[in-house]
């Protein structure tokens, strides 16, 4: 007696994905990781941004205790530099001034062990040195007195020096704080801009530093 056997042919297109079905999982992939990347950068950017102006706002509240300390910001009219130096070196004044190694017209006291308190109340300060034409990050004690002068300043969370100056050279009123933002670039703001420059649309705050 004879037995009846049925054969199944397979079907190649159901045996796994074709070349065709492969690319467009790998493409579907790519744009995934793209959007996901994406969605990081401008995360951190965020931060990066949410971090500068706290930091300013730290900063700005410490210069309105020294002036009510002391009748007025902490000058910078006696610094003189290139657009390379001049942001140290009034960095540094700023940072000396609000943490009582000099006073408002940058003269170191008498006796440093008894200078006066810190207006800066914040820590969280990332703190910079220059060397050469790097900068450097550095660590320092605040409740630690030292009986030197450091050359420090506040940098932003691009590693630049946040930007101080009073008397503003632009002669507008009050003080001139800002960052200059991811591209580190910005304008030098010697003479009253009436509108930012390209370079200065990423500045810190917004409205600053000329008060469009």
């Amino acid at each position: 007696m004879g037995t009846n056997q049925s054969f199944t042919i397979a079907n190649p297109k159901s045996s796994g994905f074709t070349l065709i079905e492969l690319l467009i999982v790998l493409a579907i992939i790519g744009v995934l990781i793209g959007i996901t990347f994406s969605g990081a950068n401008y995360l951190f950017q965020a931060q990066q941004e949410k971090k500068a102006l706290s930091d300013l706002e730290a900063l700005k509240l410490a210069l309105e205790e020294f002036k009510s300390e002391y009748g007025d910001y902490p000058r910078t009219d006696d610094l003189s530099g290139n657009v390379q130096t001049l942001p140290f070196l009034t960095g540094q004044r700023l940072f000396q001034a609000l943490s009582s190694y000099v006073d408002a017209e940058g003269n170191p006291y008498d006796n440093p062990l008894k200078r006066p308190k810190s207006f800066l109340k914040s820590e969280a300060l990332k703190l910079g040195e220059q060397e050469g034409n790097q900068i450097q990050e550095v660590t320092m004690d605040f409740t630690n007195v030292s009986t030197g002068t450091p050359l420090y300043f506040a940098i932003d969370p691009w590693d630049a020096p946040y930007i101080y100056d009073y008397p503003r050279r632009d002669e507008n009123l009050g003080f001139l704080l800002y960052s200059k933002g991811p591209d580190g670039e910005s304008s030098d703001f010697t003479k009253e801009l009436i509108s930012p420059e390209s370079i200065d649309l990423d500045n810190l705050p917004a409205n600053e530093p000329g008060n469009w």
